[in-house]
């Protein structure tokens, strides 16, 4: 896989998150931390296809941060969905039950977004995009 990819993964997941915000509008973002999520690995990932690195005075962020990064956001956001009920103690059966299902497909994202982080062998991820900014 290329480095330039990420970018459609972000452009795709901000897609649908304009999307939801056209039919529910952007007060749902309040509501739920899935959106939330969704709209940080969403620009995290397209930064990661466009750009190599983000300078900011003496530190440096490589686009395989903004990868790990945001597959770990993306990754608990869904569980917090029914956390809270959960640690409350008020969760249903069901709410339950989708939680440790979300707690568990998380941890493939997690793996994942520490995979490309580390630049693992698991996960083979070519850099092809050699513009670095600084701010």
């Amino acid at each position: 896989m290329k480095q330039s990819t990420y970018r459609y993964l972000g452009l795709f997941d901000l897609a649908l998150l304009g999307a939801f915000f056209a039919v529910f509008g952007v007060g749902a973002l309040a509501v739920n931390p899935v959106l939330v999520g969704m709209l940080v690995a969403g620009v995290g990932l397209l930064l990661a296809g466009i750009v190599a690195a983000v300078s900011v005075g003496p530190v440096t962020v490589t686009w395989r941060h903004f990868v790990g990064v945001s597959y770990a956001v993306f990754a608990l956001s869904w569980p917090a969905t029914y956390g809270p009920a959960v640690v409350a103690g008020t969760a249903t059966g069901t709410e339950l039950v989708l939680f440790l299902t979300m707690t568990v497909g998380s941890l493939s994202l997690l793996a994942n977004g520490y995979d490309v982080f580390r630049d693992g062998r698991h996960f083979d991820v070519d850099a092809d995009v050699t513009r670095t900014v600084a701010l």
